[in-house]
């Protein structure tokens, strides 16, 4: 694959890595995926600087894997995996994973609605689903393949299809639904 003249990798060896220093290599991987991981992390965490952190970890366990000779059969794979998990193990630190309470809510809404074009019933719908159909629906979102959904999420393979599709079922009917405050 290639992006700006650079050769980007799909997996790497310990041998590769130390050739092209493995700095440079996580810069490349960081310039590729970054993007994508922290949107994953932000569905995922609905929280913008959680999800930044959750991406400079997910790189700095990258720089301390190939830093200890550590080889990436599939780089892509190998990062998005991190990120769920990093995910997942801040919303079991965090403790707060509950749903939203209207009465608690204290943030004022804006005048003005956003001028997007609909998406954000999408990314509300999305939002109020379980974490793992959040988790399915955004990396399938993102291009992985179902090995490596199933890889992130550690689920089976073989079940990574039905799963999606109970999840985009969800988000379907999340979307069909009418407003809960509806008149």
């Amino acid at each position: 694959m290639r992006t700006l003249g650079l050769v980007l990798p799909t997996s790497l060896d310990s041998a590769t890595a130390e050739a092209r220093g493995s700095d440079r290599v996580a810069s490349e991987l960081f310039d590729l995926h970054a993007p994508g991981l922290y949107r994953l992390a932000a569905a995922m965490l609905r929280d913008s600087a959680a999800a930044e952190d959750v991406v400079q970890d997910t790189f700095v366990r990258l720089v301390a894997h190939l830093a200890s000779g550590g080889a990436l059969s599939n780089a892509r794979g190998w990062l998005y995996t991190v990120a769920a998990h990093c995910c997942r193990d801040r919303q079991r630190r965090s403790g707060r994973w509950l749903p939203w309470r209207s009465e608690l809510d204290s943030r004022q809404s804006c005048d003005a609605p956003d001028a997007r074009d609909g998406s954000d019933a999408v990314l509300h719908a999305i939002g109020a689903l379980p974490s793992r159909d959040r988790l399915l629906i955004v990396l399938r979102a993102h291009g992985l393949s179902y090995s490596e959904i199933a890889a992130a999420a550690q689920v089976r393979a073989s079940s990574v299809g039905r799963l999606l599709a109970r999840a985009l079922d969800r988000l379907s009917r999340q979307l069909n639904s009418p407003p809960e405050n509806a008149v």
